[in-house]
């Protein structure tokens, strides 16, 4: 969050020397730098939250993340420029009415959903070289334990390289893998673990473990289908562990005819 708000000051001053909508003559450049700060963090203040809703609705429907969130974001700007029109300081009236403001709603909106990618980026490249310096590549940047696990359980299934990278309390075989973002969730019997990588990374580490990609933010491991597993009206297929993993519509004919989904 912090970066996003820095990269909101050069943009700013970019804004400010082009002067688009016509504010190019309303004043020099610190004062239009100035005037364009103030509108673009008026608009950060309601895309973001507009940009989070949407990324949550994402993950909750499993469709498609930046397509989604894309055309969301652009829905989005005809209500905020509304609110703008009918709420907004002098700054923002001085583009007009509602169809001055549209465009400059627009563009916002999508510059905000630039930068807040800039920013997930480049933390995620930030944190990957302090631990890979610092903690080794190995460590288990963040974890979720729904049930402890005792340390002297057997490690099933420990021979995978991915399971290096987990902590001696995940116990037991890799039951699927789950991407969030630049994150991967490991999932197991009892629990799960988040480690920072790429899911292409996570299945290579799999080795030789039997098993396909459902879903393009899933991997499942064959021996963790439960028994009698079949895609359902949901197109989802239940697991040992009690998750259902999500089948896209396209893989679901691959997945039979490799043997991986029973008829």
């Amino acid at each position: 969050m912090l970066l996003e708000l820095w990269a909101m000051l050069p943009v700013a001053a970019v804004v400010g020397f082009l002067g688009p909508f016509g504010t190019y003559l309303s004043g020099d450049f610190l004062l239009r730098a100035g005037r364009w700060w103030i509108m673009l963090m008026g608009a950060y203040i309601l895309a973001r939250p507009t940009l989070i809703a949407w990324q949550a609705i994402a993950r909750a429907t499993r469709l498609p993340r930046g397509s989604l969130v894309f055309w969301g974001m652009v829905a989005s700007s005809f209500p905020m420029a509304l609110i703008w029109r009918l709420v907004g300081r002098d700054e923002v009236r001085l583009l007009g009415g509602y169809a001055g403001l549209l465009p400059f709603t627009l563009l916002c909106c999508l510059l905000v959903m630039t930068i807040a990618w800039w920013a997930e980026r480049a933390d995620a490249h930030l944190l990957r070289y302090y631990y890979d310096e610092h903690m080794g590549p190995t460590t288990v940047f963040a974890s979720a334990r729904e049930e402890a696990v005792p340390m002297d359980a057997p490690a099933k299934g420990a021979d995978v390289r991915l399971h290096r990278r987990l902590s001696p309390a995940f116990a037991g075989p890799i039951v699927a893998l789950e991407s969030e973002d630049h994150y991967v969730r490991v999932h197991g019997q009892r629990g799960s673990e988040l480690i920072l990588m790429r899911l292409r990374d996570a299945i290579a580490e799999m080795d030789d473990v039997s098993g396909a990609q459902t879903h393009r933010s899933w991997w499942v491991a064959k021996a963790a289908l439960a028994d009698g597993a079949a895609v359902g009206k949901g197109r989802e297929i239940p697991l040992t562990n009690g998750l259902s993993a999500p089948v896209a519509r396209d893989s679901v004919d691959r997945l039979r005819q490799s043997g991986f989904l029973p008829d």
